[in-house]
């Protein structure tokens, strides 16, 4: 691995059609504070910004058109300069966690197929000849499920801006607000919520490449922030949070990335008097349904109704969607999730698809359990896994909860008949989580060998 010297003179690459809207973004907005870097108190106008971008092309310019460079930025100024310098290129930019070691960025960038990195202000080439005629300006980089490896989703400038342009519609989101951006912008969550918005219309945003809770709802006061999408496991912290009981200005709390239960929104809505928002989408389609009026997320009914610009089909429990953000030449994507409409017209998610176990002869879905479990006053969240042993299959399940096992046990058995209910429990106070803040699968081996325990804390992963 070794760093770039002299790239040479200018590519000649077309610029994708992102650049071509943060151009017209430019124009109205040169002069005005388009970002804040809440850690440092860096304040950056989005001529800064273009600035900056401009300094970056110099190290990129000798990539052919549709070259995939990651790169691996904290939240901040640089990380959507970089971005910004890709799109002016033509490039295919790869955003990478920014938590991940140096080491680990390198394999991450080798097994996306990349032919570049942008790691610690250099430029890492391992493939400089490489390019590829069908440009992409993204690859999003997601896993494959709870603990699977990571996955890449090319996505063109049109499928970015189709699901940006779906989100600022459906959830009201104006030139004017203020986003908190503590989600990693590179996921695509991040690009949906936070820099689309942002090239597209100059919608500012607040960065932090750290925090701990306290600072957010400090930093949602200092900065008048409108707008904090989210994930659940920040909601919880931040609804058992002491101190004041408002979030002034804050007007839209979103909630994505991994279920938000009933007891997190009723928690976050009686602490701060402010509804959270469900929101659903993966990275292939961007943007699929979202709670338009909070209420679903208080009962925990479903995940609302379909964005605008956005079509759902559900067969036999099978979720396919339709958009123009579909990041797939057909427009259309069958999720891996179930689930049904309710009679609000709403999408009600039912778990996984192919996760059915055969229980003494009666088929149920562990997804089925975990929505029982997470109904129970107390659990914030729950995982339900189907393991096999000496010829003998059960349920076991995770939970996150301060209540003793047996007033779980004793409140499942109210919504579930007998044989529904797990035979093996762990309880703790937090699941280990991922950076995408899902519940960490794979970081939970303890379930079959401490059964029924009550854990301290959960393990970092």
């Amino acid at each position: 691995m070794s760093p770039t010297v002299s790239l040479g003179t200018k590519s000649s690459s077309p610029a994708s059609l992102l650049w071509a809207r943060w151009e017209r973004t430019l124009e109205k907005n040169k002069r005005r504070i388009l970002l804040i870097e809440a850690d440092n108190k860096t304040d950056w106008t989005a001529q800064a910004l273009s600035d900056q971008a401009h300094a970056f092309l110099d190290s990129l310019c000798s990539f052919k058109r549709g070259t995939r460079i990651a790169f691996c930025l904290p939240n901040g100024a640089p990380w959507v300069a970089f971005f910004l310098a890709t799109q002016k290129l033509g490039l295919a930019a790869t955003p990478l966690d920014a938590g991940l070691p140096g080491p680990a960025c390198v394999e991450m960038a080798k097994r996306l197929r990349c032919h570049a990195l942008f790691l610690d202000g250099k430029l890492h080439v391992f493939d400089p000849a490489s390019g590829n005629l069908r440009t992409f300006s993204c690859i999003k980089v997601t896993s494959g499920g709870s603990g699977g490896l990571p996955r890449n989703v090319p996505c063109r400038a049109e499928h970015l801006i189709a699901d940006g342009s779906n989100i600022i519609r459906t959830m009201g989101i104006r030139p004017r607000d203020r986003n908190l951006a503590a989600i990693p912008l590179g996921h695509s969550y991040g690009l949906g919520n936070l820099v689309l918005p942002l090239i597209l219309q100059g919608t500012p945003l607040v960065c932090a490449g750290r925090f701990v809770p306290r600072q957010l709802i400090d930093w949602i006061r200092l900065y008048r922030i409108t707008v904090f999408p989210s994930v659940p496991s920040i909601f919880r912290v931040l609804a058992a949070m002491p101190g004041q009981s408002r979030l002034s200005p804050l007007r839209l709390a979103i909630s994505a990335g991994a279920p938000l239960t009933a007891e997190i929104a009723r928690a976050f809505f009686e602490r701060y008097h402010l509804k959270i928002h469900n929101f659903y989408g993966s990275s292939e389609t961007g943007g699929i349904c979202y709670d338009r009026g909070g209420d679903a997320a208080l009962s925990g009914r479903s995940v609302g109704k379909p964005l605008a610009g956005v079509t759902i089909t559900v067969h036999r429990g099978a979720i396919k969607v339709a958009s123009a953000a579909v990041a797939k030449r057909s427009g259309n994507w069958r999720m891996p999730d179930r689930g049904e409409w309710n009679d609000r017209g709403e999408l009600a998610l039912l778990g996984r698809l192919g996760r059915e176990a055969n229980l003494g002869g009666k088929k149920v879905h562990p997804s089925e359990v975990e929505r029982a479990l997470r109904a129970v006053p107390g659990v914030s969240d729950a995982v339900v896994r189907v393991t096999a042993q000496a010829e003998r299959t059960f349920l076991q399940a995770a939970v996150e909860t301060r209540l003793p096992l047996a007033d779980v046990q004793r409140a499942l058995a109210v919504l579930l008949p007998e044989w529904m209910l797990p035979k093996r429990y762990v309880l703790m106070p937090e699941l280990p989580r991922t950076g995408r803040g899902k519940v960490d699968v794979a970081a939970l081996p303890y379930l079959e060998s401490h059964p029924n325990t009550i854990l301290p804390r959960a393990t970092s992963s």
